[in-house]
């Protein structure tokens, strides 16, 4: 059964104001009810006045843009973008009547080039997808908070547990909440933190646009949360092993090329991950030197990662550990909760 058939259907709008809980159902899995002590927690964890839980990662990066944007607008965006939220910035905002501009994050005063005089918003993600770059939020956070326009961070991919992007200037956070913060890979929600006037204009946009949660999200979510912490300590010290063997087998085996882990010194983002992390993450990416047959023979191989096409592996930083081919000779890797000695060993015997 999949993660879809397991859910019941739900109204769209839930239960209207002033009608009883149902006896037996807790008020914070009433359709279109807000848990409390969830959001509450999430709201805690990333250091915000609030937070929203919705229906799915898109869903928070629509309503959250929507509510912040006019027709006439202007948004300024990285480059490094998951391709669904590039596909909404290029293709909805415009036909909403705001203007897009893509910057390269590495180019610090590009972000200063790119303003004109409509520009309202930044957004950026980091950790990024499946490059494992990370953002320097410094130029863009001067800029933000000169100019008074509002920063909005995706950091999915780091979970409150290791950035908080609002001690580093953001205004807004998101969220996919299938990845860290459910960590099991079962859940369909997005989060949004932010100022309770913020978080009351995106509350607004998500009943307009029939984007609540399945209260099954809220219930695995309010789950994953319980284990959050102790999860992802778990995740970065595991991840550390594997990359930190991965570089050294690279030194000394020649099927590798690189490993790009932000915790390795030789990452073009560790200083900036170093300064801004609490800890590196679960993704990290192999680039082998004989390109995309080794990806696939290397694939074959491994016994204890599960293998997921790059299109099925987007639910990243749940408990097991997943690889996948990425383009150019390389594979992704989620390190879940398997011992790092396990994985090393799966990883070794693949490669001979």
């Amino acid at each position: 059964m999949s993660d879809i058939d397991a859910m019941p259907p739900m109204p769209l709008n839930g239960l209207p104001d002033g009608l009883p809980v149902p006896d037996g159902l807790p008020d914070g899995l009433v359709p279109g009810r807000p848990d409390n002590s969830v959001v509450r927690e999430l709201a805690q964890l990333d250091r915000t006045e609030s937070a929203l839980v919705l229906a799915s990662g898109m869903a928070a990066v629509a309503c959250t843009m929507v509510s912040l944007l006019r027709p006439g607008d202007h948004l300024l965006a990285s480059r490094w973008l998951r391709p669904e939220t590039r596909r909404f910035f290029e293709h909805e905002l415009p036909a909403l009547g705001v203007q897009v501009s893509f910057v390269d994050p590495t180019e610090t005063r590009g972000w200063r080039r790119s303003l004109t005089r409509t520009t309202r918003l930044v957004y950026l993600e980091s950790p990024v997808d499946p490059s494992t770059r990370i953002v320097d939020m410094r130029p863009v956070r001067t800029l933000a908070q000169e100019l008074g326009i509002a920063l909005v961070v995706d950091a999915t991919l780091a979970s409150p547990i290791n950035f908080r992007p609002v001690e580093h200037g953001a205004d807004v956070v998101l969220h996919s909440a299938s990845a860290f913060l459910d960590g099991h890979a079962d859940g369909f929600s997005g989060v949004v933190c932010g100022s309770d006037a913020v978080i009351d204009e995106v509350r607004t946009k998500m009943r307009s646009w029939g984007a609540e949660p399945h209260p099954a999200a809220e219930e695995h979510l309010a789950r994953g949360l319980k284990t959050l912490g102790v999860r992802v300590a778990r995740q970065n010290s595991s991840a550390l092993h594997v990359a930190q063997w991965g570089a050294a087998f690279a030194a000394t085996n020649g099927a590798v090329s690189a490993v790009h882990y932000p915790a390795l010194a030789s990452h073009p983002d560790h200083a900036v991950a170093a300064e801004c992390f609490s800890g590196y993450g679960s993704l990290m990416s192999i680039t082998l030197r004989d390109g995309d047959a080794a990806v696939g023979e290397l694939l074959g191989r491994l016994q204890h990662f599960h293998v997921r096409h790059a299109e099925r592996a987007a639910r990243l930083g749940g408990i097991e550990s997943v690889a996948s081919a990425l383009p150019e000779g390389s594979i992704r890797l989620n390190i879940g909760l398997d011992d790092a000695s396990t994985l090393i060993g799966d990883l070794t015997q693949a490669l001979e």
